[in-house]
């Protein structure tokens, strides 16, 4: 019983997808007149398809954090997001203080797409300078803390955890927004988008 619920807790890996698999979904999209088959051999919308396409949005979220004085991002398994405004100097896995969200502010949709396991695309946005972490959702998620974000390398999941197995940490973060995040005037955006 135990290993039935932590398989379902990872995200399956993705089948490999063959030639053959790619020509059967647009047979069947074809079949259903999503796409046609043009003259020059590639396969095209149709204006159904068009406006499906259109209509099939990103799930994101924003994020905007400031800087302090003792940010260090030297924890070497998380990186954390809060909403509290002082931060000690034991808080090395914080990026940021004086969010706008927290966990509990997300919304369901995101929620929802977070708890189906799926990849997790963050853009972290400084001054011109960026970074990109991906990590993982999952069905175990809580997301309920109403101060804090908290992205993990591990699969280790409290009330904080948004995503798991990431593959960056605090550490891991461009040293350049680092230091730019020392000054409480610095304003950091974060992305979540999902990834379908």
């Amino acid at each position: 019983m135990v290993e039935k619920i932590k398989s379902q807790e990872f995200p399956k890996p993705m089948p490999e997808i063959t030639p053959e698999m790619l020509q059967t979904a647009l047979k069947a999209l074809e079949a259903k007149g999503m796409v046609y088959y043009t003259e020059k051999g590639a396969y095209i919308p149709t204006e159904s398809g068009w406006k499906l396409l259109m209509e099939i949005k990103p799930v994101k979220e924003e994020i905007i954090a400031y800087g302090h004085p003792n940010i260090t991002a030297k924890h070497e398994k998380t990186f954390e997001i809060t909403k509290e405004e002082n931060l000690g100097k034991e808080g090395d896995c914080i990026i940021g203080v004086r969010a706008n969200k927290a966990c509990k502010d997300l919304s369901e949709e995101f929620k929802n797409g977070l708890k189906e396991g799926k990849k997790v695309e963050i853009r972290i946005e400084v001054e011109g300078i960026s970074d990109k972490i991906i990590a993982f959702g999952s069905p175990a998620l809580k997301l309920s803390d109403e101060k804090s974000i908290v992205i993990r390398k591990s699969d280790f999941i409290d009330r904080r955890t948004l995503a798991i197995l990431a593959d960056k940490a605090a550490c891991d973060i461009k040293r350049e927004i680092i230091e730019k995040m020392k000054n409480p005037q610095t304003k950091m955006r974060i992305i979540f988008e999902i990834k379908v």
